[in-house]
């Protein structure tokens, strides 16, 4: 295999037949990206922005309209890549006859990995489950399935991870006990692809973001140029007009002019502190703030 991205996409839209003919629906029109060697990358969007539509493209499970994706400059069905690769779906459908031992087995015959039960109930302990390998699916919660989908994909020791939605159904703890897993895969030396609507989780681990709305890419760049790696203070003032608090923000180099500036003309300063902005800001600027049609 080459040194290539783990993933390329360039150029991507993927349409819809609408029923009775009547023209087709964009999904994502004419977006491109990149996920390098070693990084973890952010993938945000509304409902309906097309983050699906791009994920299922990247796995292969959809032909692109137009465009291409390759991961390390192979076609996503090659079964190179496949062997690679870990994926989390954001919603998965297992039979509730199964333990979570059973489906181990299972998916790496079906993969064709090496290991031992010792190494699957390991696995299965590592993301939250001991105790449980034995158990039948149909007892487990929503956020149990994902702890069992997250096993399933560490199983090949992934060189990329695909992660839909990953902590969608989990608690502040067991979302900390996933992010935690996310990254020390990726201190072993994986790719992280992560779509997930946690904004937070996205800010605290990533370290760049792609946006989408309405199926186009709205921003992207690495998370200190999003959240703005000039440093702005917030100054907070006491209006002479009507006795309330106003704040007004500005860069670190004007920030000892303007509090001299304050203090000649007499007007009471509250608090000075860095401005710092978060994705959520940057998700609600980037996409107007409204859902994606």
């Amino acid at each position: 295999m080459t040194d290539m991205h783990p993933i390329q996409v360039t150029e991507l839209s993927k349409q819809f037949p609408r029923k009775k003919r009547l023209g087709s629906v964009h999904a994502v029109s004419d977006i491109s990206f990149n996920v390098k060697h070693g990084e973890i990358v952010g993938f945000i969007g509304h409902n309906g922005a097309g983050k699906t539509t791009t994920i299922k493209c990247i796995l292969g499970l959809l032909k692109p309209s137009e465009g291409s994706i390759s991961l390390w400059g192979k076609a996503p069905a090659d079964s190179r890549v496949r062997k690679r690769l870990g994926y989390v779906p954001e919603n998965p459908d297992y039979d509730n006859s199964f333990t979570p031992m059973e489906y181990m087995n299972m998916f790496a015959s079906m993969r064709g990995l090496a290991g031992t039960q010792n190494d699957w109930k390991k696995l299965l302990g590592r993301v939250g489950l001991a105790r449980w390998e034995t158990t039948g699916i149909k007892q487990f919660s929503k956020g149990m399935k994902q702890r069992m989908s997250l096993a399933i994909a560490l199983q090949s020791n992934p060189d990329l991870l695909v992660l839909d939605e990953p902590t969608g159904g989990l608690d502040p703890i067991a979302r900390k006990e996933f992010r935690e897993i996310i990254l020390e895969e990726n201190a072993r030396g994986a790719s992280v692809f992560l779509s997930s609507h946690i904004l937070s989780d996205v800010e605290t681990i990533c370290h760049r973001a792609v946006i989408l709305a309405g199926g186009r890419l709205v921003a992207e760049n690495s998370m200190e140029k999003l959240l703005g790696e000039e440093n702005l203070y917030r100054i907070t003032v006491i209006s002479r007009k009507d006795g309330k608090e106003v704040e007004e923000v500005i860069p670190e180099a004007d920030l000892q002019t303007r509090i001299d500036s304050l203090r000649r003309d007499n007007i009471r300063i509250v608090r000075v502190e860095a401005a710092i902005k978060s994705l959520e800001e940057v998700f609600l600027t980037a996409t107007g703030g409204g859902e994606s049609q």
